[in-house]
């Protein structure tokens, strides 16, 4: 079973992401990239369970990737995942998401990033940040200027027979 960390390694000089990024140059796959970074996953291996799921093997792949179809593709790693909701603030992202940043309202549509919100190891402050499957820079793919990527949607994703936990400040 798939669990989320609750805590990152850490130093006075930076930090260590719990999840091990997932890149990829496909614009349409950064959904499934997103999937393969919290379960642990190869790219190829959440591919192959998305076409199980009904996935078509060429894309556009925007009609088919939603709430529903992601909350499915989690479930085959034992992950759970919310519906769709809308943020306005990084403080009401929960403490593991998938975040749709880059939203354009009128096409619907936005990239794909997984934030996490963890205790850092080496004191007690909390690490919130996004792990990008697009970016198009190495020192982007982890980042923590979450503002700058101005997430506009999420999904909470937790364990199975987990409770989720949120640190949100309202």
């Amino acid at each position: 079973m798939v669990t989320i960390p609750t805590a990152v390694t850490s130093s006075a000089a930076g930090f260590q992401p719990a999840f091990k990024p997932v890149i990829t140059r496909d614009r349409h796959a950064c959904a499934l990239a997103s999937v393969a970074i919290i379960a642990g996953a190869t790219l190829e291996e959440v591919w192959k369970k998305a076409e199980e799921l009904g996935l078509p093997k060429t894309g556009p792949y925007n009609h088919v990737i939603d709430g529903d179809f992601l909350a499915a593709l989690f479930a085959k790693y034992s992950l759970v995942a919310t519906v769709w909701k809308e943020c306005t603030k990084v403080s009401q992202l929960p403490d593991c998401c998938v975040a749709l940043v880059d939203y354009d309202a009128d096409w619907e549509v936005g990239r794909h990033v997984v934030v996490h919100r963890a205790k850092a190891s080496h004191d007690a402050k909390m690490v919130i940040y996004a792990i990008d499957p697009t970016a198009a820079k190495p020192e982007q793919q982890v980042r923590t200027d979450l503002e700058a990527l101005a997430p506009a949607w999420y999904i909470g994703v937790h364990s199975m027979g987990k409770t989720p936990t949120t640190s949100t400040k309202k």
